[in-house]
């Protein structure tokens, strides 16, 4: 519009007001958009009908602004009554009182252009029309009324839906924007979830086979510290999630925190450090879990799972379920934390099944747990790292259902959680039960 103020400049002051009047609306369309959708079509045809015509009187920019917000605000059949509405009133004004129209101008300049070729060649054959197309023409209003309405209806029904495909094309983008918060926030229940489970089963496991095999010890002191530093671990691991959920602390920062929990470990070492580990507090549980997980970030990571292996074989050992552990490993193979939190993950949730599932030890009189079958571990895991991928497979002997920790007791889907983290990074998880033995094999890349 300003551009047209300068090639095309007001012949008057009353047309250089109308023209500032016009950028002024113009200007005003962004801010109260559904008022102006409404007003605008009404002041073009009250300016249209004024004494002193013009180009710059009809406020054609206003109307074509209008419409455009009628198409973006509007319902679909209110707007298409404004566009027939004023097409119509436009048509009429334009064939029958002469009011200045863009629509109507062109339809009069098109009509008087085509009886001036016809008069013309006419006059070559010696015959003469009326100058004017309104003389020639005994239906010249109805003419220009229909063709007018026609051209009104196809350029305001264009700026109409030129809107609409606007306003369609936000609310997309906001309705795909509120999918990506729901989605993220989803992701991140989900990766909560996933902290919880990883972290916390298996204490909870180990302290419910603990509190059993308690029961059946006279000196039962080492057991109850375990299970005293096994439930401050899981109840800080808790109070991290919490601090996620309260905004006090970063999901990534929790994440990293999870990968291996090799503090757990420190349970299974020896009665008297797991008691002083755990009376350190909250705070000191926390700096370790950083430190630890700062520290597994800079080393390889078969010397991660090895010390992790390790330990929790020891608190095996503590609960009666004597196994078999091989790492065949290329050294120095540096993966990602993404890969790291998946392995650690799915090794943590190995061992908290082989507490809850496996075969269980027959308690003697003295409390002493032997071995259904001396001659065979209760459970064996094989883990292979090379520079290509990780391979974990585990075997265990499946008791009675009657005869674990399980019994009478909802299982969870950490082996569902773990498929899920795999499968996300280009790996499988296969898992079988049969003859009585529970077979777990897993292969994840590392690129």
């Amino acid at each position: 519009m300003v551009v047209t103020l300068i090639i095309m400049p007001p012949d008057s002051p009353l047309q250089m007001l109308f023209a500032l009047g016009w950028l002024v609306l113009v200007a005003m369309v962004p801010f109260a958009p559904r008022t102006l959708c409404i007003i605008g079509p009404v002041l073009c045809l009250i300016a249209s009908a004024m004494p002193h015509p013009g180009w710059w009187t009809a406020g054609d920019f206003l109307l074509m602004a209008s419409f455009l917000c009628i198409g973006y605000t509007l319902p679909r059949w209110p707007a298409i009554g404004m566009q027939v509405g004023y097409a119509v009133l436009d048509a009429i004004g334009t064939a029958w009182f002469a009011f200045p129209s863009l629509g109507g101008g062109l339809i009069r300049g098109v009509i008087e252009a085509l009886n001036d070729i016809n008069r013309q060649s006419m006059a070559e054959d010696g015959m003469t029309i009326a100058t004017h197309a309104e003389a020639a023409l005994p239906q010249y209003a109805l003419v220009v009324f229909v063709a007018t309405l026609a051209l009104d209806l196809m350029v305001l029904g264009f700026l109409r839906v030129f809107g609409t495909a606007f306003r369609r094309t936000v609310e997309a983008d906001a309705r795909a924007e509120r999918t990506e918060l729901l989605l993220g926030r989803i992701t991140r229940e989900q990766e909560l979830a996933h902290v919880i489970h990883d972290s916390v089963a298996n204490d909870m496991s180990t302290i419910a086979m603990l509190a059993w095999r308690a029961k059946a010890m006279d000196n039962d002191t080492e057991l109850l510290d375990a299970i005293y530093a096994r439930s401050h671990h899981a109840l800080d691991r808790v109070h991290e999630v919490i601090d996620v959920l309260n905004g006090k602390r970063e999901l990534e920062d929790l994440r990293t925190g999870a990968v291996g929990a090799s503090d757990i470990s420190d349970v299974a070492i020896g009665a008297d450090h797991a008691v002083g580990h755990a009376d350190m507090g909250g705070t000191a549980e926390t700096e370790s879990v950083a430190s630890v997980a700062s520290a597994a970030d800079r080393i390889p990571i078969d010397a991660h799972i090895e010390k992790y292996v390790e330990d929790q074989d020891r608190a095996m050992s503590m609960l009666g379920l004597h196994g078999v552990s091989r790492l065949n490993a290329v050294p120095g193979v540096m993966v990602s934390a993404a890969v790291q939190r998946a392995v650690m993950g799915l090794l943590e949730e190995i061992y908290a099944n082989i507490v809850r599932h496996c075969a269980l030890e027959d308690q003697s009189d003295d409390g002493v747990g032997r071995t259904l079958n001396d001659a065979e571990p209760a459970y064996s895991l094989f883990i292979d790292i090379t520079q290509e991928g990780i391979r974990i497979n585990e075997i265990n002997m499946i008791a009675d259902e009657s005869q674990t920790l399980v019994h009478k007791h909802r299982q969870g889907r950490g082996l569902t959680m773990q498929r899920a983290t795999i499968e996300a990074l280009g790996g499988i998880l296969n898992t079988s039960a049969q003859d009585g033995a529970w077979t777990l094999g897993a292969e994840i890349p590392l690129a």
